[in-house]
């Protein structure tokens, strides 16, 4: 097969599962919140938030090192294995001495609990990329698409059969964990990653050179993407730092459902037009007349009638109607906002990217603050749509 019809059978493989697990997560999830409380979901989105904080870290991206490797080897893999090891490591030690910090601080046993086990499942989750990362390399991503596929399935459907025999917050715990052990181990099986323990200095400095680069970046996006969720729940508790978690996750599923094309055509077209600025501009403004189209069923859904999806969830979950309504509008500028990182990207100027994530950060944090405050939960959720305009 040659590699052009390998890169297009890939990104069919790719976007299809993708979007047929995300369609079964989102009808199961819907099933599960009927059955579900804000604090219980609030506990879980909360451990979650500390994780994706804690493990910024791990944004040294070993495996996205590898995928832009331009020289293979047994050293660059088995570097990377070791590399990868040892921040594991690192970050049960720090996930360790986060939960002790925690329980000193009077946090609730069950959040600490959670947060570990979710750290410790994040940890073996870094492996998974490494493998993930080597099966990319050799441009197989219809078989990560398919081990992708079930761990996508995994979390819907374990945490809706735990939540079913009464597990509250530990059925998404563990869900969320048994996607990460699916991940894994089928990646593990599928890449048949060459592990070994030859380590090679220069290799090292190479994959931590790569790596300082994308940690400022990388911290910055979990930042702006975790903020809201530690405010909300230490000015308004878990309950309803748990109505806006889940109602973030719901408005998430706009920007996921244009991911694929922004990121998979988006990009190699602008690359291929940067010369050409009128018909890069013509192409930038196709893309977003076909964001327009595509989105306008989640504003219509969230801005005008949030309160008949309220109503299909439970009723336990009222308070989130005001906060999908502000969300809505920014179900429409997360993606413009993508599009335009894409743009940036495809002309070679990252600093600009990363110069707007500052300008947002500088506007989002103490507006989350100040939002909450005063106007409670949909606060955070302007806060939120503020940011991504400033972005735009």
């Amino acid at each position: 097969m040659s590699l052009a019809r390998k890169a297009i059978v890939s990104t069919a493989w790719t976007s299809g599962l993708n979007y047929i697990g995300l369609a079964v997560g989102f009808v199961v999830g819907i099933y599960r919140d009927n059955f579900l409380q804000p604090a219980e979901y609030g506990v879980y989105s909360y451990g979650i938030a500390l994780v994706d904080l804690l493990f910024i870290f791990t944004a040294f991206s070993f495996n996205i090192s590898i995928v832009q490797a331009t020289k293979e080897d047994d050293e660059l893999y088995s570097t990377g294995f070791i590399l990868t090891t040892i921040l594991i490591v690192i970050m049960l030690f720090l996930s360790g001495a986060a939960a002790y910090f925690l329980s000193l601080r009077g946090t609730v046993e069950i959040k600490v609990y959670a947060f570990l086990v979710l750290a410790a499942f994040s940890s073996l989750n870094l492996y998974a990329m490494l493998f993930s990362a080597y099966l990319e390399k050799q441009l197989e991503y219809s078989k990560i698409a398919k081990v992708n596929f079930l761990s996508l399935l995994a979390f819907p459907l374990v945490s809706v059969w735990l939540v079913l025999k009464g597990w509250g917050a530990w059925a998404l715990v563990l869900g969320q964990g048994s996607a990460f052990t699916i991940s894994f181990i089928g990646l593990f099986i599928v890449s048949k990653y060459p592990i070994s323990f030859k380590w090679s200095t220069k290799r090292a400095k190479w994959f931590l050179e790569m790596g300082w680069k994308l940690l400022f970046s990388r911290g910055l996006e979990v930042l702006f993407v975790r903020y809201g969720n530690l405010v909300t729940e230490a000015m308004l508790g878990t309950a309803q730092q748990g109505i806006y978690a889940r109602s973030l996750k719901y408005w998430e599923l706009a920007p996921q459902t244009v991911a694929p094309a922004v990121v998979t055509v988006a990009l190699p077209t602008y690359s291929k037009l940067q010369e050409d600025n009128d018909k890069l501009a013509e192409a930038y403004s196709l893309v977003l007349f076909f964001l327009a189209r595509v989105l306008m069923p989640f504003v219509l859904v969230f801005g005008l009638i949030p309160h008949l999806f309220v109503r299909i969830i439970g009723e336990q979950w009222v308070g989130a109607v005001p906060v999908l309504r502000i969300l809505a509008i920014g179900a429409l500028l997360s993606p413009m906002f993508e599009n335009m990182k894409v743009l940036l990207y495809s002309r070679g100027r990252p600093g600009d990217v990363l110069k707007v994530r500052v300008y947002q950060l500088a506007v989002f944090i103490p507006a989350m603050y100040f939002l909450v405050k005063f106007f409670g939960v949909s606060g955070a959720a302007l806060a939120v749509v503020i940011a991504l305009a400033i972005g735009v």
